[in-house]
């Protein structure tokens, strides 16, 4: 089986300093490989995650990324993060609206029907508004409310496909209330904040790999 993670600059593992969520998913199996080499029956991960990318950048190349990593009768699995940068406003405009979010999620599902086996949506990360309205690299704002209502898309979305939903949002929000230290700049996950979400992933990726 080769898991295929598709997403942004948290999918990609930013100030992941111990590797990022996708990068610790992918250790995980490893792990268990090198045990029994002989015998490995673990999922390959490809992490193809890339830093600013929106929907709409991953509608540009998700299918034909995809398709060349396609392993004759192998199992190929889907799993999609992305929502955050379509969520950021620069000044009062918002990357990409609502509606053509969900609009654009629609589209990646119908790409990916015929060339892969299983697909899985994941929510977002709740971010520090004190650090992210705006963020310090220029006039980006990114709010928790919008995370919120995008990860709500993804979740209907999901339900409707009848594909795999991971919520991360509300989860991780309670950790950040109870002081948790999961955030690098107050957007990016750090090392423990990575961490949460490759053992929720996890959790729902044993399923599909067993």
């Amino acid at each position: 089986m080769r898991i295929l993670f598709f997403g942004d600059s948290i999918t990609q593992g930013f100030w992941g300093v111990e590797g990022g969520w996708v990068e610790q998913i992918r250790k995980h199996y490893d792990a268990l490989a090198v045990k029994d080499l002989r015998n490995n029956k673990q999922p390959e991960i490809f992490n193809l995650g890339i830093s600013g990318d929106t929907t709409k950048n991953l509608l540009a190349r998700i299918e034909n990324e995809t398709k060349v990593r396609k392993w004759e009768n192998d199992p190929l699995v889907v799993v999609i993060a992305i929502g955050t940068n379509d969520d950021l406003f620069e000044g009062d405009v918002q990357y990409v609206p609502p509606e053509e979010f969900r609009q654009n999620l629609e589209k990646l599902i119908e790409r990916l029907k015929p060339v892969v086996d299983k697909m899985m949506l994941v929510g977002n990360p709740a971010c520090d508004e004190l650090k992210t309205t705006p963020v310090f690299w220029g006039d980006f704002h990114y709010t928790n409310a919008e995370l919120q209502r995008s990860e709500k898309t993804i979740e209907e979305v999901a339900y409707k496909n009848g594909l795999t939903y991971v919520p991360i949002f509300e989860a991780f929000k309670v950790e950040l209330d109870k002081g948790m230290d999961f955030l690098a700049d107050g957007l990016h996950p750090n090392d423990s904040g990575h961490k949460f979400i490759a053992n929720t992933v996890l959790f729902e990726i044993d399923k599909l790999v067993q």
